[in-house]
């Protein structure tokens, strides 16, 4: 739980979850936290705003102990309120799928492969998945994999910033490249609330 302000750490705890609280407002480092507070062989990184269906779960895990070095899902985006943003972001997401691009909202690996790359890289404050799958990938344990099996994610921000900032912002950020992803400026999208 970095910092939230809303009920999703109490939610967590009344289903059974033991809730790390970090006060970091920083993705990497929090995931790198939530990695350390465990010693299963397996870790799966889920974003509170996303809903990972039991079968697809079973078919992440599978994939992994079948041999990949990294496994991530198909994502969804129901509910995004404008057709604009609707065709926008299921084209970026058609697009990062046909990429190869793993999702940071959910993925699972071998807690062996997350220690050897050394967690996820704290310089990065956008795009920290696409650096953390490539590390794993590159170890040569096999392949980072995208099964065809959905997760359901929030449409919360594309419906809040609307279509011309939700376009602006995407542009923006993916065509400054890699050095604003390693600051919090800007990237709002990921850390305003």
């Amino acid at each position: 739980d970095d910092a939230s302000d809303d009920s999703t750490g109490g939610l967590a705890v009344a289903a059974g979850a033991r809730v790390v609280r970090v006060e970091k407002r920083h993705i990497a480092a929090v995931r790198n936290a939530g990695a350390a507070a465990t010693e299963s062989e397996f870790l799966i990184f889920v974003d509170a705003d996303t809903v990972v269906p039991s079968e697809t779960l079973r078919m992440l895990l599978a994939t992994v102990e079948d041999g990949a070095a990294i496994a991530g899902p198909r994502v969804e985006m129901p509910g995004v309120k404008s057709m604009i943003s609707r065709i926008w972001t299921g084209s970026l997401l058609f697009l990062l799928g046909l990429a190869g691009v793993l999702p940071g909202c959910c993925l699972v690996l071998r807690r062996s492969a997350f220690d050897a790359v050394g967690g996820f890289d704290e310089q990065w404050f956008a795009s920290e998945e696409v650096w953390f799958v490539r590390a794993v990938r590159d170890l040569g344990r096999g392949p980072a994999v995208r099964i065809d099996a959905p997760v359901l994610t929030s449409p919360r921000k594309a419906n809040a910033v609307g279509p011309v900032r939700l376009i602006w912002q995407t542009l923006s950020i993916g065509l400054a490249g890699p050095r604003r992803w390693r600051r919090r400026t800007r990237l709002g999208f990921w850390y305003e609330r």
